[in-house]
């Protein structure tokens, strides 16, 4: 713009000197130059514009699209972290379950163990509660009430192991051992 008013002045001054027909061409490539360069820089600018607006909207759209493609690997991940530890709670119950299995085949093992192991002290004591039965009964035939004694005193340690029947047995000495005793004292 300062390029046509310069070439104005210029040409005033060169109208002056009388110079009149170059002095309007020079006016009115003044006047034209600066339009076509004007029209030209508003035309380029125009351009640059559409073509800043193309790339923003360009960008715009890549920032969208990288946005979701975040939030999808967001989700993806969070999914991905969530079934991990769907995945380490099923393997833990799995590990609890195989733990309580062997847990329970071991309490019924020590079960039966001790269920033998019951079966053959009370065996055991049973076979022990005979002899010891037959040894009072020999004590009581010689007339031993005092060994007849010692002998059914230690039964009646054994007496919550034996059977009912055993039970019945010592009971049964000690009455007899009682009616020994009193015919002794009577006699």
């Amino acid at each position: 713009m300062l390029t046509a008013l310069a070439m104005l002045a210029l040409a005033s001054a060169l109208g002056g000197c009388g110079q009149g027909d170059e002095t309007e061409q020079m006016e009115e490539s003044a006047q034209t130059e600066p339009a076509a360069t004007g029209a030209e820089t508003a035309a380029g600018t125009d351009s640059q514009l559409e073509q800043a607006k193309s790339q923003a909207a360009a960008a715009m759209a890549k920032l969208q699209a990288a946005g979701e493609q975040a939030g999808a690997a967001a989700r993806d991940a969070a999914g991905s972290a969530m079934d991990q530890v769907q995945a380490k709670a099923d393997e833990a119950a799995a590990s609890l379950q195989e733990a309580s299995a062997q847990a329970s085949a071991a309490a019924a093992a020590a079960a039966e163990a001790a269920s033998e192991r019951t079966a053959a002290l009370t065996q055991s004591a049973q076979a022990r509660a005979d002899t010891m039965i037959t040894e009072a009964r020999d004590y009581l035939r010689e007339n031993d009430l005092n060994s007849a004694q010692g002998v059914l005193d230690k039964l009646k340690g054994l007496r919550d192991q034996v059977s009912e029947e055993v039970r019945t047995e010592i009971d049964e000495l000690q009455e007899r051992l009682s009616d020994e005793a009193r015919s002794q004292t009577a006699g």
